[in-house]
């Protein structure tokens, strides 16, 4: 019996064994002919086993000399932020592949190679098969292609539009202004710490969406209010605070639900349905019932969009939202005559799109938002700079006076608007945007004008936050290094790539006028779309008073067919956000894990400059070593604490990170680098 046990075990064993070494040479055969650079690797950076369990794994293959473990920088997930430009300069090129058992990858930093990509998208598909897990509420425009991505891509173009953009920004102003509010207290002296900001620009955007998205305006809480997630999901009358919902039927409300759900979306994305409603764990049973409710409530809502809309052709105020566009579009589809060329979303495809609009679309805004006002924390220069620009726009008019046709594009091609582009220029809302040749045959591509082969079946990364840093695409300056050792990866120690420097997209007068008489456009490109159906927006990322970098260079929104379905949603919301922030307050590094605000008073300027850049380099570490990626990019091994006190009353001199280099010179060498630092094995 054993016997036959072991023998099977050992047939099993011999079998794995033989068919990775001939699956390992049919890879490695196809990467040498298709005359891509390419590096060899044990493990395919795509296997489900290897994304959860990597972590486990790291402490001890940091054990191992470099020559055995150099392959891990070129397989941990979020390897693209940590080690910056330096990997492809380790390969030796800006297009690599990775060649492993069981598959390869292709990464590129090279914005010729990833234009190809892009305006490509039959011969570079997008790997629908790791979007399943979106399809939780339905089929949407994310997780599809080829015809179907069309029909879905051809439904959810219309809404955004310029009208729902107008709401985006009215929104904006009113949840930033009660933001803000929250944050300098009563008085409004700014004399509070605020400990978790990302907490509140998540709920700013997911506020502005829901009013924009779906019709339903939500209130910020007041200071008292219970929070909208309970943590110990004891009692949930606790969270029944909404009568109308209550009435409804409904057993959490509007706003616990959607709180619910983003904040257990992995547990949506990796639990089965039939394991969340049966496992007796309350964190398991509240992310179940988060998702019933929240579907409920869109039901609900599809249902009440299509009743009115086919009782009234008044399409009014409240009828600009994105459910409205799409219920609308619905009903045009379903009373169309020719029904083969225009097939309608069902309900479920119109809650799944909802569904991926609100996932993507306010954790990105949040992210931009968050990391805009650390990194002016962090540059009180910079944000001097935004502030007068502010100034020179609104002339000292409050929110409620400020035009959205006026005003917006005055903020897209200001400082503003710099911050917001040099901000995603650091941190991208994707790091690696998938493609690849899943599905089509091999694909012909030029790499520094070489004719290569890109393999068929492989997964394709464009490297966005790689090429947003690779000097050969973009100009730069030398480097600021500050804190006794580097505060960003080890590649581009030369240089300030890797640092925050908005004035870098801003053109002299002569290049501006140069610019805009070459495009003929206004400061805030206008919305301009193909011919097709498919109404793709061809509009400028950044404003043409802006530095332009090489076409597929700059690609925080993706490009071609395939890119971001609200760009312009999120930098209206980031912009006019920004704009209500710091039109009257600063917003500085908290301080309070060194000195106490009576402490700070006493200090002379020297002082200050000092316990600043305790908080500055703590921040910068947590830049470098926080972030990690679960949907996107953020913040997830700490926070950096922040306050906002009105212009003019800033504790800080704006110039205390150069006297305290110009005080410290020895401890401004970048000579604690070198190329085997083990970012991985931290």
């Amino acid at each position: 019996m054993w016997s036959i046990i072991g023998l099977g075990l050992g047939a099993s064993l011999l079998y794995y064994i033989v068919s990775s070494f001939l699956s390992f040479r049919r890879n490695l055969n196809k990467a040498k002919q298709s005359g891509i650079p390419y590096v060899i690797v044990p493990v395919y950076y795509l296997r489900t086993w290897w994304l959860i369990l990597h972590p486990l794994w790291l402490p001890l293959l940091a054990r191992l000399p470099r020559k055995w473990n150099q392959w891990v920088d070129f397989c941990i997930p979020d390897f693209y932020y940590r080690r910056s430009i330096e990997v492809f300069q380790k390969v030796g090129s800006d297009t690599f592949l990775t060649v492993a058992p069981d598959g390869m990858t292709m990464h590129t930093a090279d914005p010729a190679v990833i234009s190809q990509i892009t305006t490509r998208r039959n011969d570079f598909p997008k790997p629908t098969a790791i979007y399943r897990s979106l399809d939780i509420y339905g089929k949407n425009v994310v997780s599809t292609e080829g015809s179907i991505w069309r029909q879905h891509r051809k439904a959810t173009s219309p809404p955004f539009t310029e009208k729902n953009n107008h709401l985006v920004w009215t929104e904006s102003l009113d949840q930033a202004s009660d933001m803000l509010a929250s944050w300098v207290g009563p008085d409004g002296n700014g004399n509070i710490t605020v400990d978790r900001v990302m907490d509140d620009t998540m709920r700013l955007s997911l506020y502005v969406i829901s009013r924009a998205g779906f019709g339903r305006k939500l209130d910020w809480p007041s200071a008292g209010a219970e929070a909208d997630i309970d943590v110990n999901y004891v009692d949930k009358s606790k969270i029944l605070n909404e009568q109308t919902d209550r009435d409804q039927g409904h057993s959490m409300s509007y706003t616990y639900a959607i709180h619910c759900l983003l904040d257990h979306i992995l547990f949506q994305f990796l639990v089965p349905r039939w394991l969340l409603e049966r496992f007796p764990r309350a964190n398991f049973r509240k992310a179940n019932e988060a998702y019933h409710e929240w579907g409920n409530y869109m039901k609900e809502a599809v249902a009440s969009k299509k009743k009115d809309l086919e009782a009234s052709s008044d399409e009014g105020k409240d009828q600009m939202d994105l459910l409205a566009q799409l219920v609308k579009g619905q009903i045009a589809s379903e009373k169309s005559k020719d029904r083969g060329k225009d097939v309608p979303l069902t309900d479920t495809e119109v809650l799944g799109n909802m569904f991926v609009l609100i996932l993507a679309g306010h954790e990105t805004a949040a992210n931009s938002i968050h990391f805009s006002l650390l990194y002016l924390a962090l540059n009180p220069m910079s944000q001097r700079a935004t502030q007068r620009d502010l100034d020179r726009i609104f002339q000292g008019k409050p929110p409620s006076e400020w035009d959205y046709d006026r005003d917006l594009p005055a903020l897209f091609g200001g400082m503003v608007g710099a911050v917001l582009a040099e901000e995603l220029r650091l941190v991208p809302p994707v790091i690696g945007i998938p493609k690849s040749t899943w599905g089509v045959p091999d694909q012909p591509i030029t790499i520094d004008g070489k004719s290569c082969t890109v393999p068929g079946g492989i997964y394709i990364s464009l490297s966005s936050g790689n090429v947003h840093r690779n000097p050969k695409y973009w100009p730069h300056s030398k480097p600021s290094l500050a804190g006794g050792r580097p505060w960003h990866p080890v590649a581009n120690l030369d240089n300030d790539l890797e640092e925050f420097h908005p004035e870098r997209w801003l053109l002299e007068d002569e290049e501006v006028e140069a610019a805009t008489a070459a495009n003929g456009k206004k400061a805030m490109p206008n919305e301009t779309v193909t011919t097709d159906d498919l109404a793709i927006n061809e509009a400028a990322d950044t404003s043409d008073k802006f530095y332009r970098p090489p076409k597929g260079a700059y690609i925080p929104f993706s490009d071609g067919y395939r890119a971001c379905l609200g760009r312009r949603f999120a930098q209206v919301e980031v912009l006019a956000t920004l704009a209500v922030i710091l039109q009257n307050y600063s917003v500085e590094l908290a301080v309070d894990q060194w000195a106490t605000d009576e402490e700070v008073i006493a200090m002379d300027e020297d002082a200050r400059v000092e316990v600043w850049q305790k908080a500055a380099q703590r921040a910068r570490d947590l830049m470098l070593n926080g972030l990690s990626v679960i949907i996107s990019l953020q913040m997830r091994a700490g926070h950096v604490s922040l306050r906002f006190v009105p212009r003019g009353k800033e504790r800080f001199p704006e110039d205390a990170d150069e006297r305290w280099k110009a005080k410290h010179p020895e401890l401004c060498q970048a000579t604690s680098a070198t190329s085997d630092w083990k970012f991985w094995g931290k």
